[in-house]
């Protein structure tokens, strides 16, 4: 890849992963992404919007280039595509990811932390928020105040326990994978992926 004199580090790193694309047949593994090809054109669903790989690279519903780190999470999820779709469903935390480690103080801090601090005593707010974002819910027996699903991309759901506070306790949030993400997102995607879905709680409108 031949990279320009005054390109930013962010736009070499995406103009690889396109470079990388390139040669990727998601044709073949449009099944078990949940993609759709539009001639040479691949649509990606994204927190319930569609994102269009081109020629041109992304581009968003206003044909604009989507947001640094939504073009990671989305390029990774393209590249990673395992040979068949993995079936382990089981929820699982992010710090049980085997190459989580070196990021779970982020998540903790950026991404858990502040849904329990900014909806803490505002359960029918997060629920508000949960619904404008298609959060649905989940088929598990979790003893909870609230627990919705959310879908960001086809195949990597996440699952949002929430506990308010009382008289003893914080309010708690953990935001869950299913184990099979890993076949789909590093842990590094995975966790830009969380922190997407807490921006767009919290500042839901």
């Amino acid at each position: 890849m031949t990279q320009i004199a005054d390109e930013s580090v962010y736009d070499q790193t995406y103009r690889h992963y396109l470079d990388e694309l390139k040669n990727n047949p998601l044709k073949e593994k449009a099944d078990v992404l949940g993609i759709t090809i539009e001639g040479e054109t691949v649509v990606v669903p994204y927190f319930n919007h569609p994102i269009r790989l081109t020629p041109d690279g992304l581009l968003d519903e206003n044909g604009l280039r989507p947001d640094f780190s939504d073009c990671v999470v989305i390029c990774r999820y393209l590249i990673m595509a395992p040979a068949v779709e993995p079936k382990d469903k089981t929820w699982v935390a992010y710090r049980d990811f085997p190459d989580a480690g070196p990021l779970t103080v982020f998540w903790r801090d950026t991404v858990e932390a502040p849904i329990a601090q900014t909806f803490g005593g505002h359960l029918d707010k997060l629920d508000m928020a949960c619904n404008v974002l298609a959060g649905d819910l989940p088929d598990t027996d979790i003893s909870c105040d609230l627990c919705r699903r959310f879908l960001p991309l086809p195949n990597v759901p996440l699952l949002l326990v929430f506990n308010d506070r009382d008289d003893e306790f914080p309010a708690a949030a953990s935001l869950l994978f299913e184990k099979r993400a890993a076949s789909y997102l590093d842990a590094e995607s995975q966790a830009i992926l969380g922190h997407a879905l807490t921006q767009r709680l919290l500042f839901v409108k």
